[in-house]
């Protein structure tokens, strides 16, 4: 479903669905056509296939803690703090965030480590609009550490690019604070700016700070 205006006009902030082989070939033409002057990516399924790898390890973490699932607690696109405060409803006894989030991080470096990949059709893009001069920025829910970690894990050729990762003085997506800090950091007006994104989570916090938005179909793992 396409959004439209009231006079029944394509609504050009609504967010717009691209297949991932597809999504060098519809930002370059932006950039082509001077219709944006930066980019921003999404981390997590949209520049790097950790979606799978994080699931595995929160599952195993989650069963060591005894976690009963709750509603909401695996909704596409938060962050783990958000998920972890969802999972209190029905886990009162949680250990504190930081506690639970420290042994997370240290299971899910290693498992980075051994196993994590870039997702090649976006990671291809953004180092074509690197070397074109194109600003761009990595925009994530994960905390700063683990963000500029994955980048250097799995995104080597990113390294030196913004990196925006969550801090405990932003809201998390779904609002608009890191995309907003983003457009900030790289000097282009976020209505000048496209973001790619694999979650409506995601894409809601670009469009709520102004931006277009392109939505990638689901990656094939």
């Amino acid at each position: 479903m396409v959004d439209v205006d009231a006079d029944g006009a394509r609504d050009p902030m609504a967010p717009e669905r691209t297949r991932v082989d597809d999504v060098g070939t519809a930002v370059i033409d932006l950039v082509r056509r001077q219709d944006i002057d930066a980019v921003m990516f999404d981390c997590d399924g949209t520049l790097v296939d950790s979606e799978p790898i994080g699931h595995r390890v929160w599952g195993a973490l989650a069963g060591d803690l005894g976690v009963v699932a709750a509603p909401g607690a695996d909704a596409e696109g938060l962050s783990f703090e958000q998920r972890l405060e969802a999972l209190r409803t029905t886990n009162p006894a949680l250990p504190p965030t930081e506690v639970v989030y420290a042994e997370y991080w240290r299971r899910l470096r290693t498992a980075f480590d051994e196993s994590l990949q870039p997702i090649e059709a976006t990671y291809r893009l953004a180092r074509e609009l690197v070397r074109a001069s194109i600003p761009v920025a990595i925009v994530s829910n994960s905390a700063q550490e683990r963000l500029q970690y994955t980048v250097s894990c799995a995104l080597p050729l990113l390294v030196g690019v913004t990196l925006v990762g969550w801090t405990p003085r932003d809201r998390p997506k779904p609002h608009p604070d890191l995309y907003s800090r983003a457009a900030s950091l790289v000097a282009v007006p976020a209505d000048r700016c496209l973001a790619i994104e694999d979650s409506a989570v995601g894409a809601l916090a670009a469009s709520r700070a102004g931006m277009r938005t392109l939505i990638l179909d689901t990656v094939v793992h």
